[in-house]
């Protein structure tokens, strides 16, 4: 389920859909590609995905996954997204300048859009 966050990625220029699951469920903290599908759709997004606990930014901050959906402006507060991921990319990194993290979001996204069309030409 998709529950508001800090409003950070759209302030950044990528905004994120924050998912409500439990410690448990969570994979490896990192970036990575992945195929979405919001709620019943049969339709899948392309979509960079953080797992982890943002350590770039001030504060006790719990960890969490964090879903970019490539190329959509969606309202998702509320909707379900099914993930799949695809791709482990990195782990999580802190960085000292905002800037710096922006740049490397926008590589992840570079990143993630080839392996997905790789993985697109070889799945069935």
């Amino acid at each position: 389920m998709v529950v508001p966050g800090d409003g950070r990625g759209r302030e950044l220029g990528f905004p994120t859909a924050n998912l409500a699951l439990d410690e448990g469920d969570l994979p490896e903290d990192g970036i990575y590609a992945a195929w979405v599908r919001i709620d019943e759709e049969t339709h899948p997004w392309a979509s960079s995905v953080s797992v982890g606990a943002n350590p770039t930014f001030e504060g006790d901050r719990e960890r969490r996954v964090e879903v970019h959906l490539h190329d959509a402006d969606l309202d998702l507060y509320g909707r379900r997204l099914a993930v799949s991921l695809v791709a482990h990319l990195r782990p999580t990194l802190r960085f000292d300048r905002v800037d710096a993290l922006i740049a490397q979001t926008a590589d992840d996204v570079v990143r993630c859009r080839m392996l997905l069309t790789d993985h697109a030409r070889i799945s069935p």
